[in-house]
């Protein structure tokens, strides 16, 4: 099998197992899924919490209409509202949604922690780091 198709497949493998394991257990701890859990994180990271709507697509790996009915949800629990006239829509962090991701980051630190507990510390940097450049590589970027 191709070097680089092998590797993309283990990397879905190993999403798709982080994947069931963050959703088990933030369920379990916070009632929200992993997918919440990451666009909750991504607001808290934005400045001032809020981030157009059409940047959320590509760091969430959904299309637009997903993100769209993903924050309705996290809207009517309170823990984002939207913003903004039609061009211009932002999705916005309330304080709620800060607190949770903020001790939800400690469910899912745990979990990472175990997933790469046997991996050397330079070799998660440079799985990290080749990361980073796969998902900021502009050919992946849809048209």
């Amino acid at each position: 099998m191709n070097t680089n198709l092998g590797f993309c497949l283990a990397l879905h493998r190993a999403h798709a197992s982080l994947q069931l394991k963050f959703d088990e257990e933030l369920g379990v701890h916070h009632g929200i899924s992993f997918n919440d859990f990451a666009l909750l994180n991504l607001l808290a990271q934005a400045d001032g919490g809020r981030v157009s709507i059409p940047e959320l697509v590509r760091p969430m790996g959904l299309p637009q209409s997903a993100v769209l009915r993903q924050l309705i949800v996290l809207e009517k629990i309170g823990f984002v509202v939207r913003e903004g006239a039609n061009g211009d829509r932002q999705a916005v962090l309330r304080p709620a949604g800060r607190a949770l991701v903020h001790v939800a980051r400690e469910t899912a630190d745990s979990i990472c922690t175990v997933a790469v507990a046997s991996i050397a510390p330079a070799a998660v940097e440079m799985v990290s780091a080749a990361l980073v450049t796969i998902a900021r590589t502009q050919n992946l970027a849809l048209s």
